[in-house]
């Protein structure tokens, strides 16, 4: 995969939205404009963690699936982690973030380009915490890094090589349709998946259960009553 490599940038989404090409990656060593979900910044020490983004152009992507793309980056970066954590447990915490022991280690933020009714470009940009120690205060979720988890620096070179040949294994699946292994396994590293909870929606709080998520990114909930209840991302938030 071809990479652009900066020092420092606004984000590497940012750096990608001009260029064109199937599978280019762009890599920084600071942000000064990263963002995560929910409009909240991406904090990062500078030379401490990977930050980059992978710019695609699918074929054969509807748009009511594009969700895939996201399901591919977060298993890749799941799968790339289990392999460094064998004793930890990794989980994907709806929509794409990744969690190591109930932290988060990993954000994911994916901008989608429509045409009619395909997916014809993506940007989707990743934020992993590799050799970083401190976080500072008041934190949308408690985070750790490799490193705390190893208990040593992590090479963020060879890191980033194993999630994009992850990542590019399960993309040439996908475009060839093949979904199902994709969601499979996403569902099985689902974060507090079967797990009561208590969950806030735009009517309150209630208990329930992860069920599933849908083809199109709708998570369903199980609540208390039996009833299947459907959200949209930023519709429903974990109440831990």
């Amino acid at each position: 995969m071809k990479r652009l490599h900066f020092d420092c940038c606004t984000s590497t989404n940012d750096m990608l939205k001009k260029e064109h090409g199937d599978l280019l990656a762009a890599v920084a060593e600071e942000q000064t404009a990263g963002r995560g979900q929910r409009g909240n910044s991406w904090y990062s020490e500078a030379g401490r963690n990977l930050l980059f983004s992978v710019l695609t152009e699918p074929q054969g992507v509807l748009a009511s699936e594009a969700f895939i793309l996201s399901q591919a980056m977060a298993l890749a970066i799941a799968r790339t982690l289990e392999e460094r954590l064998p004793e930890r447990e990794v989980r994907i915490k709806w929509p794409n973030d990744i969690y190591v022991a109930g932290r988060k280690v990993c954000g994911i933020l994916i901008e989608n380009d429509l045409q009619g009714k395909r997916l014809v470009r993506s940007i989707i940009g990743c934020g992993i915490n590799v050799n970083q120690t401190q976080f500072p205060d008041g934190l949308a979720a408690p985070a750790t890094s490799l490193a705390l988890e190893t208990g040593k620096e992590e090479d963020k070179e060879r890191l980033l090589d194993e999630v994009l040949s992850a990542f590019e294994a399960l993309y040439r699946s996908l475009c060839e349709g093949r979904y199902e292994n994709i969601r499979k396994d996403y569902h099985e590293r689902l974060y507090l998946r079967d797990w009561k909870c208590c969950f806030e929606d735009a009517a309150g709080v209630f208990e329930g259960c992860i069920s599933r998520v849908e083809h199109d990114g709708h998570l369903i909930i199980k609540d208390a009553g039996g009833e299947d209840r459907r959200y949209a991302f930023k519709e429903v938030k974990i109440k831990l």
